[in-house]
């Protein structure tokens, strides 16, 4: 038996918390959905080695099936008015 997708995902994880999810790519806006947040109100970053974590946009589709990629945190949108 071989495997075609040794890296296919099988959850991932938002705000350290633990989400199934089967399918090879994740927009913003699902990772939103999935963690129950305002999707008008919070930000989304891919969790990353180094300084610099990836912001996501709500319409970017990030490859799951690529190693370390399974980390993701939201936050509040900050504002700069005012």
């Amino acid at each position: 038996m071989t495997k075609d997708k040794q890296n296919k995902p099988g959850h991932i994880f938002i705000d350290r918390k633990k989400y199934d999810w089967d399918q090879d790519t994740i927009t913003g806006l699902q990772i939103k959905n999935l963690a129950g947040v305002d999707v008008e109100a919070y930000n989304v970053w891919q969790d990353v080695p180094g300084p610099e974590d990836i912001s996501i946009a709500d319409d970017f589709s990030v490859d799951l099936t690529a190693p370390g990629v399974e980390k993701f945190f939201t936050g509040k949108k900050t504002s700069t008015e005012g």
